[in-house]
């Protein structure tokens, strides 16, 4: 057991009345300062939070995955690249990189395991830039889940359907490069903020400290932009592909159980993103305060130590803790219902598409015929096979294999 003190874990001022005020740096020092107890208290609380939703996290990828059957990887297609997530597969995946990683800080942080203040501070950061990392393969499993057409509705009894999907190329570059950005600068900043303040050069240790927040900070602001783009874009195509849905039920193409199938995998989708979104928002603003302010001023007052170790520790474990919560009783939920009420098969040669989690999607040339003249919808090669399955993969109702149409 090795205590990090010195002047960097443990900051003191001296007030106008000759009073000495002392206070921890929580984030790689709990000990030997005012509420010191606090802190280890609140990490102690943490670490059984911190290992149950990363249970729950990884459970629920052994569910989608081993009982579902939906592999972690979209099916490979031509306009898919080498990166194909799919998005709930993925979220599940950040929160179990973050819970099991802040868990493990706070086990050495309690039980004073670090050696010295570079593996402190880099175990400190160690939640954020594996979390960021795995979250930058969520806006790519978004492009390569989102149907690659659009709608020409300037004849309103005709939608045509045409391709006009990204470059797979280009995601792929542009996913590995934001993969590895936070993981290339919140770590080597991290260990030189340590580095620093093993020697005791605070003014420099401090620098650091600066620089990684605010880098966290640009990278949070970037990755929101991304994420609410493509989130938006695919959004709008469920969307017009509900309405077509609705237009044509009540001619007995379409079927309701069908529809609701949609809107609920889309709503369980939905959870997660607002989560990440409003979280790191949140954060994001809090974080800009912190590293401009916090050790030379607001570290002395236990209020805002009290604020920043919520946003800091508290909030994300809880905010993960109830939306995979929010997720398994959506599961449960499903589950109870009557056998056949969610779950109907469907024929390669049927108008009507019933998607399920074993349901394979085979359309031949006439049965997509068969489709065309009943929705009155002009489609181009391929599109409609895709257009159903990127629908069901998005919205996690089955696995479908993907059928290029000739």
């Amino acid at each position: 057991m090795v205590r990090l003190l010195n002047n960097f874990t443990r900051l003191c001022k001296t007030t106008d009345a000759g009073e000495e005020i002392c206070s921890c740096d929580y984030r790689i020092n709990l000990y030997d300062c005012p509420h010191s107890e606090f802190y280890v208290f609140g990490g102690k609380m943490l670490i059984p939070i911190c290992i149950l939703v990363t249970i729950m996290s990884g459970g629920f990828l052994f569910y989608l995955i081993k009982i579902k059957k939906q592999p972690f990887f979209l099916n490979a297609a031509q306009e898919r690249g080498w990166l194909r997530p799919r998005p709930l597969h993925t979220y599940h995946l950040i929160v179990f990189a973050y819970m099991f990683f802040e868990g493990l800080h706070l086990i050495f942080l309690v039980n004073e395991l670090y050696p010295n203040m570079i593996a402190a501070e880099i175990g400190n950061v160690m939640a954020d830039s594996t979390s960021a990392a795995v979250a930058t393969l969520y806006p790519v499993s978004i492009v390569y889940s989102t149907p690659n057409v659009r709608t020409d509705n300037r004849n309103s009894n005709v939608k045509n359907f045409n391709y006009v999907g990204p470059n797979s190329l280009v995601v792929d570059i542009v996913g590995i490069l934001l993969f590895f950005e936070p993981l290339v600068t919140l770590i080597p900043l991290a260990s030189l903020a340590g580095h620093y303040a093993e020697m005791n050069e605070v003014k420099l240790a401090n620098t650091y400290y600066v620089a990684h927040y605010l880098a966290w900070v640009a990278w949070e602001i970037t990755y929101l932009t991304v994420l609410a783009y493509y989130w938006y874009r695919l959004t709008s195509i469920i969307k017009e592909h509900i309405k077509v849905l609705e237009e044509r039920e009540a001619s007995g193409v379409a079927s309701n159980s069908h529809i609701e199938h949609i809107k609920r995998g889309t709503r369980n989708l939905t959870i997660p993103v607002m989560a990440i979104v409003f979280g790191l928002l949140f954060q994001a603003i809090i974080y800009v305060f912190m590293s401009l302010t916090h050790r030379s001023n607001t570290v002395y007052y236990f209020g805002w130590n009290l604020f920043y170790y919520w946003i800091g520790y508290v909030a994300f474990p809880l905010l993960g803790f109830s939306v995979e919560s929010a997720l398994i009783y959506l599961v449960i939920k499903n589950l109870r219902k009557p056998a056949g009420s969610s779950n109907k098969s469907t024929s390669s040669s049927s108008s009507q598409s019933h998607l399920n989690s074993k349901t394979l999607i085979s359309m031949d040339n006439q049965a997509i015929n068969n489709t065309n003249r009943k929705l009155n919808i002009t489609v181009n090669k391929g599109t409609t096979a895709t257009v159903i399955q990127r629908t069901s993969e998005i919205t996690e109702i089955s696995v479908v294999e993907d059928k290029e149409i000739p």
